[in-house]
């Protein structure tokens, strides 16, 4: 799948995998090589899209999107979980309610900004 950024009119992704199952979302890229990836959440809730570090190698940029895909909140390099760093030792929550869970390869968002429209395609 190809992410958008509308507003600003420019690719943050060409080829993103996409995920809608619970147990797919759970593993979002937990074990896995740096890759781009959509989640598509159940609800449009603050906990339902939620996210964790846990098992990842990599940090990443997360954009939080509505069910209409504008951007109501952003993660930039979010870390992974490190025993030695309590401070990554936690859920990452939107500010608001999200529909979309975009997780990038950190720096990869571009200009994104909280008020973007993204498209997919």
């Amino acid at each position: 799948m190809r992410i958008l950024n509308k507003t600003r009119g420019f690719v943050i992704s060409e080829d993103a995998g996409v995920v809608e199952s619970f147990f797919e979302r759970l593993l979002g890229l937990t074990f896995s090589e740096p890759r781009d990836l959509v989640l598509i959440c159940p609800e449009e809730d603050k906990k339902s899209s939620s996210i964790h570090m846990c098992f990842m190698r990599f940090p990443v940029d997360v954009l939080w999107l509505d069910s209409k895909k504008g951007v109501v909140d952003i993660g930039k390099k979010v870390p992974p979980i490190s025993i030695t760093n309590p401070k990554t030792w936690r859920i990452y929550t939107p500010e608001k309610s999200a529909k979309f869970v975009v997780e990038i390869g950190a720096g990869d968002i571009g200009k994104t900004d909280v008020g973007d429209t993204i498209g997919f395609s």
